[in-house]
C-alpha cells in the first residue's frame, strides 16, 4: 500500500481498502477481472457503494493520474468481458507498507487506515503519538486512541505502553488477529462523528410525534419575545446574613460531581520494567557501584535516561568503565548528602556528563582519572586566562571577589567576578 493512498487525506478511507482488494487481485496475470458486484461481495457493499469507491480511484488524483485504471475488452465473438483493473505502481523511492488482503476484509474502513499507518511507522521505526493519528485519520486524538484500544482488542496490533523514547508507545503489528475476531466493537461509537457508522449517513433530525409532548409546547415557543411591567417576578430575598450553615446550609459535593483532582502522592509506576542484556549489565555495575543506595529513589524513566548515557559514552565516546567509575565515586565524596534531593537529576545532569577546559578524554571536571590529581593543562588554562582577562584592581568598592579580592562597585554573581568564575 503506497503512502499516497492511505496517507494523504486525498482519498476516502473506503476507497483505500477498494485499492487494496484490486491490488491483491491485480496480482495475476490477467489483472483484477472481478465485476463490481464480486468486489462489493469481498468487502460485503452494496454493488452502488463499490461504484462511487471505484469511481473515486478512477479520478485523477493530485498528480494528475489516477490511481485505477480500467480497460475494457471484447471477446473474439464479439461478446464483451469483465473490464481490466489494474492499480497504479509503486514508484522508485516512494513510501509503502505491506498489509495482508485479510485485513482490508475484516476490519472497518478507518481501523485498516489506522492499520496501514502503524504497519508503516513500524517498518521505519518511526515513533508516533495520538495526536499524529489523529492528523491522519481526520478525527479527535480521542477518538484515535479509542480506534487504537479497539484495533488492539480485536488482535491486529499490540501496543506496549509508555516502553519507547520519551515515553511513547511502542506498536507491534501482526498479519493475523491473535485474538478471535468478534465482528464489530462493544459498543457503537462515533470516532468523531454524529452516527455510530459515518457509512449509513447521520442520526435523525426529525422528532417523533408519539414522543413529543404538544399541548405543553407553545405555537410560538415558550419564551418571552418583548418586556413588561414584569409583575410575574417574585418578591426579592434578603441574603445579607448568610453564612456557611446559616439560612443556607453548605451541603458536601457528593463525589460523583467532583471535579479530577490531582493525587496527593505520584502514582506507581506500571509500564514495563527495564531490561538489559548481559553485556550491558556487565558495564554498568561497576559504574554504579558507588551510588547503588541512591539508585531505588530513581524514578524509572530517569533511570532508563542514565543507563543510556553511561552506554553511550562507552560505546559511542570510547570512554573506559573505570574512569566514569572513579568520576561517580569522586564527585559522590565531594557531595554533601543533603545536597542530593533528586538522585537522578543528580546523576543526569552533574556527574555523567564530561567537562574539561582541557579537552583531554581522561580529564574530568578538571581532576585526572583513577588518580584525583588536578588536571596541569587545565590549571594553565586558567592561569592565562586569568592574567589576559583579569579586571585591574582599583580603590575600595562595597563588593568584593571571593577568590582574588577584586572589589566590584556592583553585587558579583556567586561572589565571583567574570574572569574567576568557571565557565
Amino acid at each position: 500500500m503506497p503512502k499516497r493512498v492511505w496517507g494523504s487525506g486525498t482519498y476516502s478511507p473506503g476507497a483505500v481498502a477498494y485499492w487494496a482488494q484490486v491490488a491483491a487481485l491485480a496480482q495475476r496475470t490477467d489483472g483484477c477481472r472481478a465485476g463490481v458486484a464480486t468486489l462489493a461481495g469481498y468487502l460485503g457493499d452494496a454493488k452502488r457503494t463499490a461504484e462511487r469507491y471505484l469511481a473515486e480511484l478512477s479520478a485523477p488524483g493530485p498528480e494528475g493520474i489516477p490511481e485505477l485504471t480500467t480497460v475494457r475488452r471484447t471477446a473474439s465473438d464479439g461478446d464483451g468481458e469483465t473490464a481490466e483493473r489494474r492499480t497504479r505502481a509503486v514508484g522508485r523511492g516512494e513510501h509503502f507498507a505491506y498489509v495482508p488482503v485479510l485485513a482490508v476484509k475484516t476490519l472497518r474502513r478507518p481501523l485498516f487506515v489506522l492499520y496501514c499507518a502503524a504497519t508503516y511507522a513500524v517498518a521505519t521505526g518511526t515513533p508516533v503519538t495520538a495526536a499524529e493519528l489523529a492528523t491522519l485519520l481526520g478525527v479527535t486524538e480521542y477518538s484515535a486512541r479509542r480506534m487504537t484500544d479497539e484495533l488492539e482488542r480485536l488482535g491486529w496490533i499490540t501496543v506496549h505502553r509508555r516502553a519507547g523514547v520519551h515515553g511513547r508507545h511502542l506498536y507491534e503489528v501482526h498479519d493475523q488477529p491473535l485474538t478471535v475476531v468478534d465482528g464489530g466493537p462493544d459498543r457503537p461509537h462515533t470516532d468523531g462523528g454524529s452516527g455510530a457508522c459515518a457509512d449509513g449517513g447521520s442520526l435523525a433530525i426529525k422528532e417523533d410525534p408519539e414522543l413529543t409532548d404538544e399541548s405543553s409546547t407553545q405555537e410560538r415557543g415558550a419564551f418571552r419575545r418583548r418586556r413588561d411591567d414584569r409583575k410575574w417576578v417574585p418578591a426579592p430575598v434578603d441574603t445579607l446574613g448568610n453564612q456557611p450553615g446559616g439560612n443556607y446550609p453548605v451541603a458536601a459535593v457528593p463525589p460523583a460531581l467532583r471535579g479530577r483532582t490531582r493525587p496527593a502522592a505520584r502514582p506507581t509506576y506500571a509500564g514495563p520494567p527495564l531490561t538489559l542484556s548481559r553485556d550491558a549489565w556487565t558495564l554498568l555495575r561497576p559504574v554504579l557501584a558507588p551510588v547503588a543506595d541512591l539508585l531505588p529513589d530513581v524514578s524509572p524513566f530517569m533511570t532508563r535516561r542514565i543507563v543510556r548515557e553511561i552506554l553511550r559514552q562507552i560505546r559511542v565516546d570510547g570512554i573506559w568503565p573505570d574512569e566514569i567509575r572513579d568520576q561517580v565515586a569522586r564527585l559522590r565524596g565531594w557531595t554533601p548528602a543533603e545536597e542530593i534531593r533528586d538522585p537522578g537529576r543528580w546523576l543526569l545532569g552533574a556527574v555523567l556528563p564530561v567537562r574539561s577546559r582541557c579537552g583531554m578524554t581522561g580529564c574530568h571536571w578538571g581532576f585526572l582519572a583513577h588518580t584525583g590529581v588536578p588536571c596541569k593543562a587545565c590549571a594553565e588554562i586558567e592561569a592565562a586566562r586569568g592574567r589576559a582577562g583579569h579586571p585591574p584592581h582599583t580603590g575600595p568598592r562595597p563588593y568584593a571577589c571571593s577568590a582574588c579580592g577584586w572589589d566590584s562597585p556592583t553585587p558579583l554573581p556567586y561572589d565571583r567576578c567574570a574572569a574567576c568564575r568557571p565557565a
